[in-house]
């Protein structure tokens, strides 16, 4: 029987079936090999095992009252499922292993900063995760997805997370879809009724209420991302900022946090979110200052920013986010724009620093904007 460990950690490889005529065999040897190493946690690997009996079971129950520290990867879909039938999966730690795709030359329908989403057949799509390698952070997303798919925001509900080469990706099947970048690119005779359909899912998103505890609270995430830029910050703008952050009313509704038109799918005609790892809850302004970051405010440092993240040039971006929030508001909020700004430029400080610490032109930039709007206004009351 192979086994590893690795720092404090103890992997045990079994392979083949694990059966009433060898489970207590098996049970001996995995004794040994615990009994003999040091370790905090323990980890069985059944990535070989293609089947599993009661007998096998009450060996994984063993070592579970044994070990705190204790979790069983890469199960194939038919030991994953005699573990979830019997309740295993509520007392331990046991995950599936990954399935495989392919995305090498699949074709590219939508593609960010963070993820890149591919067609893989007509009816299914995956979103792959440039910088993310955390298949639990992943797992949280698709949690906070079908949170707001049960409050009734249209959202794709993913079936799996795969693997993609090296990367790990979400699974989206059933979904014979476009991009609305694509859709607002292409049909040109409904450009005004998709971008009213936007705007519309911009508020049912910021209107729908959601108590669960697990959702963040953006303005706490905007405080923290504040305390983070605070020595880039002169000090009376710093406290300024504070303090109109602290004037925006607390809400529990949702705030999707990039919901720039990459990151939705259109359906018959319906529009579906399928990049949920920002949602949260609180006050609209935060929804709007953040489809004002990629539409408009990345192109005032770096000129044709759009063309490259959009395809589409500066000026259209731009144009596209302002009719946009007409639409949300039904007439034109000027004062109410430059308040959003305002948020936005914070939360762009913050992006520069984590994201692209050298490019001090765009830091520069953001911060002088941050100033000359905090000069300008008392607070962020923009009529919502």
């Amino acid at each position: 029987m192979k086994f590893e460990l690795n720092k404090d950690v103890l992997t045990i490889y079994l392979e083949g079936e694990f059966n009433s005529s060898n489970a207590e065999q098996i049970g001996q040897e995995i004794d040994k090999i615990v009994n003999k190493e040091k370790f905090n946690k323990l980890v069985m690997d059944l990535a070989k095992v293609s089947y599993i009996s009661s007998a096998g079971l009450r060996v994984f129950l063993k070592l579970k009252q044994r070990y705190d520290n204790y979790s069983i990867i890469n199960a194939s879909l038919e030991v994953y499922d005699v573990f979830q039938m019997t309740g295993f999966t509520n007392m331990m730690d046991i995950k599936k292993a990954l399935r495989k795709v392919d995305v090498s030359h699949a074709e590219v329908i939508g593609e960010g900063f963070f993820s890149t989403v591919y067609r893989l057949d007509k009816d299914t799509i995956v979103k792959v995760f440039n910088r993310t390698s955390d298949a639990d952070q992943i797992q949280r997303e698709l949690r906070l997805a079908k949170e707001a798919f049960v409050l009734g925001v249209p959202t794709a509900i993913s079936f799996d997370i795969v693997q993609a080469g090296d990367k790990l990706g979400v699974m989206f099947e059933m979904l014979d879809c476009a991009s609305l970048k694509n859709v607002l690119l292409e049909d040109k005779k409904h450009y005004q009724e998709n971008l009213k359909k936007y705007a519309m899912l911009l508020k049912k998103i910021n209107t729908t209420e959601c108590l669960n505890p697990e959702i963040p609270d953006i303005k706490k995430l905007y405080f923290k991302k504040l305390e983070e830029i605070k020595k880039h910050l002169e000090d009376k703008y710093y406290q300024k900022a504070k303090k109109l952050l602290e004037s925006i009313p607390d809400r529990k509704t949702f705030v999707h946090g990039d919901c720039h038109f990459k990151n939705i799918m259109v359906q018959n005609g319906e529009f579906l979110l399928i990049d949920m790892d920002t949602l949260s809850v609180g006050h609209p302004i935060f929804e709007l200052a953040a489809i004002y970051a990629p539409y408009c405010a990345f192109n005032e440092d770096e000129p044709g920013n759009s063309v490259k993240f959009f395809g589409i040039k500066d000026e259209d971006a731009k144009n596209l986010y302002n009719t946009v929030l007409d639409l949300y508001f039904g007439k034109d909020i000027k004062e109410g724009k430059d308040k959003i700004r305002l948020l936005s430029y914070i939360h762009m400080v913050w992006w520069n620093r984590v994201n692209e610490p050298n490019n001090n032109v765009r830091l520069e930039g953001c911060r002088s904007r941050l100033y000359e709007l905090l000069d300008k206004y008392n607070d962020l009351d923009i009529g919502i």
